[in-house]
């Protein structure tokens, strides 16, 4: 079980996901169903050069398009160096209008970036709409890239192995003669005895664009004992609503299983789990139904069936499952934070369990959760789990029952491959053992975070800025010139659009500055530590998109891609400020880069102007 604790029953039904999806359950995953977006260069944005949100119409693409028309047009200049300045901006701009006004173009862009323009598509039937464009290249791209991964398999393996290291903790009183044992660390090491050994090895192979074959090998020994045996599983998925996966174990004992997702609506789905374990008596049935009750909330009913007879059949065999109804819901927010509360009855035992996770300093995700029931002890575990490289996760699982043991799980992930390390560590509650399975880790934790992780990241970070700045140089120098030649062109129209919105009263941008988000403060701008310039002016170009007395610029985007901009701290986040005046009175505000922004509005005045 990869994350014991109370909710495990409801995460059990979704295997896809560690946390219980808000969503229905992911289906199986197939390298010809996945689509890879090209990588992007130091292309523009062509919908940020235009000063466009994703959702704009023809109209608007058009309407944009003149409006920089009247300043870059080479034939709307003065002289032959500003004609050879707007050459090169009109040219972009033209390129980028060209793009965004033709569907099929504005659909490959937006799918695969201008990479996916430079492939020659084999265009079906013209006249088709923009979705039914979509679905076409989707499918041209799977069937370009099946022919790459045809002989394509996934391999996963998974390894546990279970120390009992109950000994090493045992106080000398538990001897009647102590000098029988050695009690220093290295020999209290040496008590520790493996237990339980599992292992896991399976591959994909993909028989269509919508089925996949895995075969998985298992074997499993404990004190000298095991056996093994080999699992085929046919995964098919038959719409975006409905997959099935049907698995059967070759060797004895022979075991069957069925279970699948059928997504009803956007808020609702249903899953099921059958299991035949023998054919003296009917299959074990789970089902789960789950609504979303709120846009991070879902309500789920479990149904499991456990053992039963239908007249003789079943009624010898030995086994006596108890059937159980689970009840409960479940929060996830995209932070990875969230709860679960779930309830259970059933003949066995009625039990309810809780549990809450949140993000700490580092990127690890710490989950707590406790169990209580009518016939067990209560229980509760702590979960640590964080990325350790870019390929490895790492987390590590304390378990405790108040009337049992005490158990410390470490697992490891990297790239499907996956190792896990059970340790008992006691048979019964020890707050010895307890102290230092936690408050020892945990403090060690925010020691090493604190005084050796963060700094080693801080300066990890800066030396990658550095070298992004001397890889892009000569780009960034370009683009600086690029933006200064543009902002020469369009100071005559600025000074028109000016004075056309101080004769209205209207909107008036007193001053823009873009650059490093943590040299703007409340009080104003901090100087740079660093002989490289931060901060830019942009006051004319955001007053160039002043129109009819509003701003609107879009967000998603990075406002570098705007002309007149460019990018003066690459690989670090960015503000934008922006100071003006809407019928007389002083307005002032911050956005992050890929923030919208849209004045004027009567939060920004400030309140001693």
């Amino acid at each position: 079980m990869d994350d014991p604790g109370p909710s495990s029953t409801y995460y059990r039904s979704f295997a896809s996901t560690a946390d219980g999806p808000i969503h229905p359950p992911s289906p199986p995953h197939s390298p010809l169903l996945s689509a890879t977006v090209p990588s992007q260069s130091h292309e523009r944005d062509l919908y940020g050069l235009l000063n466009l949100s994703r959702e704009s119409s023809d109209s608007q693409i058009r309407d944009r398009y003149r409006s920089l028309a009247t300043t870059f047009h080479p034939d709307r200049q003065r002289n032959d160096h500003d004609r050879l300045i707007a050459h090169s901006q009109f040219t972009e701009i033209q390129r980028a209008y060209e793009i965004l006004i033709d569907p099929t173009k504005r659909t490959i862009y937006d799918l695969f970036g201008e990479e996916g323009l430079k492939t020659s598509w084999e265009i079906g039937p013209k006249h088709k709409s923009p979705e039914e464009l979509k679905r076409f290249f989707i499918s041209q791209k799977n069937e370009k890239r099946s022919m790459e991964i045809e002989s394509f398999i996934k391999p996963k393996s998974d390894i546990e192995l279970v120390l009992d290291s109950r000994a090493v903790f045992l106080p000398r009183s538990f001897w009647k003669d102590p000098s029988i044992a050695k009690h220093d660390l290295v020999s209290r090491l040496g008590r520790v005895r493996t237990g339980r050994i599992v292992m896991k090895h399976s591959f994909e192979a993909p028989l269509s664009d919508k089925t996949q074959l895995v075969i998985e090998g298992q074997a499993m020994t404990r004190n000298g004992r095991g056996g093994a045996n080999v699992l085929g599983t046919i995964k098919h998925q038959f719409s975006p609503r409905l997959w099935i996966e049907l698995s059967t174990s070759a060797l004895q004992p022979r075991v069957g299983r069925l279970k699948g997702t059928w997504t009803i609506d956007e808020d609702q789905y249903i899953t099921w789990n059958i299991v035949q374990q023998t054919l003296g008596s009917p299959p074990q049935v789970g089902v789960t139904l789950g609504r979303r009750l709120y846009s991070d909330s879902t309500g789920f009913i479990s149904y499991e069936s456990g053992s039963y007879a239908i007249g003789p059949w079943g009624a010898q065999t030995p086994l006596s499952i108890p059937s159980s109804l689970s009840v409960g819901i479940t929060n996830t927010k995209r932070d990875g934070s969230g709860w679960t509360i779930q309830t259970t009855a059933g003949l066995a035992s009625s039990r309810i369990a809780t549990d809450w996770s949140t993000k700490i300093p580092g990127g690890v995700k710490l989950k707590f959760g406790v169990e209580a029931g009518l016939n067990s002890s209560p229980a509760l575990f702590i979960n640590a789990e964080g990325k350790l490289t870019e390929n490895v996760r790492g987390g590590i699982i304390l378990q405790c029952e108040i009337g049992g043991g005490i158990i410390m799980k470490f697992k490891m992930n990297r790239l499907g491959q996956r190792i896990s390390l059970p340790v008992l560590l006691s048979e019964r509650l020890s707050p010895t053992i307890l102290f230092f399975s936690t408050i020892i880790p945990a403090a060690t934790y925010m020691g090493a975070y604190r005084y050796v992780i963060l700094p080693r990241k801080k300066r990890r970070l800066r030396e990658r800025i550095q070298e992004l700045r001397e890889e892009n140089k000569d780009f960034i120098g370009q683009k600086k010139a690029e933006a200064l030649d543009a902002v020469s062109l369009m100071e005559r129209e600025i000074e028109k659009k000016v004075k056309a919105e101080r004769d209205r009263n209207g909107l008036i941008i007193v001053s823009a500055q873009y650059g490093l988000s943590s040299s703007f403060t409340s009080r104003g701008i901090k100087e740079s530590e660093k002989d490289e310039e931060e901060i830019i002016d942009v006051t004319v170009p955001i007053q160039a998109l002043v129109q009819d007395g509003k701003l609107y610029i879009p967000g998603g985007k990075g406002k570098f891609n705007i002309i007149g901009f460019w990018d003066p701290c690459i690989g670090e986040n960015k503000s934008l400020r922006v100071r003006y005046l809407f019928r007389g009175v002083l307005h002032q505000v911050t956005i992050e880069d890929t923030t919208a922004l849209r004045i004027p509005v009567k939060a920004h005045a400030l309140e001693d102007a």
